[in-house]
């Protein structure tokens, strides 16, 4: 009887362990599994902020090609733009300028953009479709622009199908237009002259007793934030005024010394009596101008607004000659 009595309870024991065994390897296996969608979750959501980032700095990039592909056409061909955002939108998103294609932008468009991230993702196993599009292009002051642009990503995990993403969000960057060339300069000079754009390291630091920082302005054609003259879009248009699509509160103008010597030397002829900003000189406007003291012969200034309630002749701090 006790014989009996052990073997039951030993087939109940082995019963329990084998019960036991078999919930642990369950738990075993769902809380791996678990581990499994957590990780790939994480690895979905390191992915779409790393395509975030790189949308970002891909677009400056792409900006930068844009722009040089805008002016080189600009100068190149003679003409100015009819809408230099409208162009820069559509040269980042396809690399063309009004359907034919740019050679700077080959391999460097949006879409090109969009081909290998979505390869990246099929590289994590990640059904991956994103976008770029609804680009903004306007400037964000006098020596900046703004591209802002709507950013769609879809990712589904092609080994979990629990996990997916699709998120669209709207990014902004800042693109720095110094060092690039001012195509106003060539479409007014017979593309003889041509000036690269830099914010004048005196600027606001001029003085009617010391002359060499203003001299210095001329001699470089170095450019100064202005209220009314051309922005850089406006610039790409032939525009010489600020246009009120681009105007915002803060000004978004720009305006340079026109070197009337070396238009000369390009053998150009020069409006000697003419003030010599840029935006009021090409424009051939009917403002008068004024001869400063210490300053070349052929230099005038006019007595135009300029910025911080100024005029020209304030904000150069100069002498008129009576």
């Amino acid at each position: 009887m006790k014989g009996i009595f052990f073997s039951v309870i030993m087939v109940f024991l082995i019963i329990c362990l084998i019960i036991f065994s078999s919930i642990q390897s369950s738990l075993i296996s769902f809380y791996s599994s678990q581990i499994a969608v957590e990780n790939r979750i994480e690895a979905m959501l390191r992915f779409y902020e790393n395509i975030v980032r790189d949308s970002r700095k891909s677009m400056e990039i792409m900006t930068g090609r844009a722009l040089c592909s805008a002016i080189n056409y600009v100068v190149t061909n003679g003409n100015p733009l009819q809408s230099s955002n409208e162009t820069i939108a559509e040269l980042i998103l396809g690399g063309s300028i009004d359907g034919v294609k740019q050679p700077l932008m080959e391999g460097s468009t949006a879409k090109d953009w969009e081909d290998s991230i979505e390869y990246l993702g099929s590289l994590q196993a990640f059904e991956t479709s994103v976008e770029i599009k609804d680009l903004v292009i306007e400037p964000e002051d006098s020596f900046h622009l703004s591209i802002s642009y709507s950013l769609s990503v879809k990712l589904y995990d092609n080994r979990i199908i629990e996990a997916n993403l699709s998120r669209i969000t709207r990014e902004k960057i800042i693109v720095s237009i110094e060092n690039l060339e001012d195509p106003l300069y060539p479409l007014n000079t017979y593309g003889r002259i041509v000036n690269v754009i830099r914010l004048s390291p005196h600027w606001l630091n001029y003085s009617s007793e010391d002359l060499v920082n203003l001299k210095d302005d001329l001699e470089n054609s170095y450019y100064h934030p202005s209220l009314y003259g051309a922005s850089f879009l406006d610039r790409l248009e032939g525009k010489y005024f600020v246009q009120s699509k681009y105007q915002k509160q803060n000004p978004v103008g720009l305006e340079s010394f026109v070197n009337k010597d070396k238009m000369l030397s390009a053998g150009l002829s020069v409006r000697t009596n003419a003030t010599n900003i840029d935006y009021l000189y090409f424009s051939n406007s009917n403002v008068a101008a004024y001869s400063i003291s210490g300053m070349p012969a052929n230099f005038r200034l006019d007595n135009e607004t300029t910025i911080e309630g100024k005029t020209h002749l304030q904000i150069y701090n100069v002498t008129v000659i009576e």
